[in-house]
């Protein structure tokens, strides 16, 4: 059947909600310098974009202009970009939004498929069919504005309950089974994640990204490597990832983050951002490399993060490299991070030991130091809840008065471990409370919820 998105109650759903109405009504910030273009969904490309009127461009003309370090980019509010590829961003410039209403929203969907001439009838019974070229394999399907997810098949003949799509990439066809009727007459909207990464750098600096949302791309919305000064503000990445990885086990595994910074990256911030259903990890530092992996001066602080599968995430190196990887100046604070493994992700993935509320791989590195983990709410996990090592055994990493809260687990998940590697399973408040204290020694709050 379709698998219906439904709300879970943890224990600071008030926070979340401040929270979120904080980041969706930001508004938006203004940056002195160079030349400012204006692009909507409604632009053209022959307008200069620089007039005392304001012209606005269309995003295919975003490769022609000659955009400087000090310009900005901006995405009008209320338009939606679906992008076909990855825009390359550039170093230096301020990408950001103008206007009124909901922030520009940028779609690794093609277009809206609730139309019924888009469907057709299969021989087999209950499967509609319909053409699909994106750059990827398709990994999600949203129905109604997120109301109804379709449940991923990896062959044809594993379709067997409505619901259930499979993508034959390699003939542009999509196939999906619903006995209800042609899709494009049921729904009202039909989103479908072709596209990879919505933006994507290298070896930039000085760049920042403020007020624009992200949806339906199979692996992320940004992809930053070995990037230097860059700024992530207000923006919202959703229902994100589900991209193929590898075979493990005879077994596809799928995987995507929202925003992940690779190998060696420096003074990065991300604040005030929304993240939610994503596949995998909503923010991660990680990599490796012959010059070893150095992530220094990351910041992820006041971020409302529901419904991922490893939520905030890091890992550096391999344990046997010649150069080992450097960690210094990380600070998470302030962070509210909830519902891990109660997301689409954590519902239908088949590896569900790696998901957690924290996350760095549960090994011990060597060159550590300055790395907070302060004022942050870690809200009830459906997976592991703890996937690190803490201030007891990894040198350099310092807890200060985060809370946790945690109930009986649901959905797939029989038990909930609190702490990878020290076989802990909380049934109630006096468990949960002695297994967080094993991670964390001076929390502010521990609460079970009944």
């Amino acid at each position: 059947m379709l698998q219906e998105v439904k709300p879970i109650f943890g224990g600071a759903n008030r926070e979340a909600e401040e929270s979120k109405s904080r980041i969706l009504n930001s508004a938006d910030r203004e940056y002195d310098g160079g030349k400012t273009y204006y692009f909507s969904q409604y632009g053209d490309n022959f307008s200069n974009g620089n007039s005392s009127e304001i012209k606005k461009f269309s995003l295919e003309a975003i490769e022609k202009l000659e955009i400087n370090p000090g310009d900005s980019v901006l995405f009008e509010r209320g338009s939606v970009f679906r992008l076909e590829g990855m825009l390359w961003l550039k170093p230096g410039v301020h990408y950001g939004a103008f206007g009124y209403g909901n922030k520009p929203s940028f779609f690794g969907s093609l277009k809206n498929y609730a139309d019924e001439t888009f469907w057709d009838k299969t021989n087999v019974d209950f499967v509609w069919k319909t053409e699909l070229k994106g750059e990827q394999r398709a990994s999600l399907i949203s129905f109604d504005d997120d109301t109804f997810l379709g449940n991923w098949c990896f062959t044809f003949e594993e379709m067997s309950q409505d619901g259930d799509f499979y993508h034959d990439y390699a003939n542009g066809v999509l196939y999906l089974k619903l006995s209800s009727g042609n899709p494009g007459n049921v729904f009202k909207k039909i989103e479908i994640a072709t596209t990879g990464i919505a933006f994507r750098a290298s070896f930039i600096d000085g760049m920042s990204i403020d007020n624009i949302e992200f949806k339906y791309f199979t692996q992320g919305a940004f992809l930053l490597g070995e990037c230097n000064d860059i700024t992530i503000t207000d923006c919202v990445m959703g229902w994100q990832g589900g991209k193929i990885f590898e075979m493990r086990d005879n077994k596809p595994l799928r995987y995507g983050n929202a925003a992940e910074f690779w190998y060696q990256c420096r003074n990065i911030t991300v604040e005030n951002c929304y993240i939610y259903q994503i596949f995998d990890a909503a923010l991660t530092f990680q990599g490796f490399g012959d010059g070893g992996p150095i992530f220094e001066n990351i910041i992820f602080k006041n971020n409302l993060i529901e419904y991922c599968s490893m939520n905030i995430e890091y890992w550096a190196g391999n344990a046997n490299d010649t150069i080992p990887p450097r960690i210094k100046n990380i600070v998470y604070y302030g962070n509210i991070i909830r519902f891990c493994g109660y997301g689409w992700g954590g519902i239908q993935r088949f590896d569900k030991e790696d998901q957690a509320l924290l996350l760095g791989w549960n090994r011990k590195y060597q060159d550590i130091s300055d790395f907070i983990i302060e004022n942050n709410i870690l809200d009830c996990s459906n997976g592991f809840y703890i996937y690190m090592l803490g201030p007891n055994e990894q040198s350099g990493i310092t807890l200060k008065a985060n809370s946790y809260y945690q109930k009986l687990p649901t959905e797939k998940a029989e038990f909930t471990h609190i702490i990878k590697g020290k076989d802990t399973i909380a049934t109630n408040e006096k468990e949960f409370k002695d297994y967080i204290l094993l991670f964390d020694e001076n929390p502010k709050l521990i609460k079970w919820i009944y």
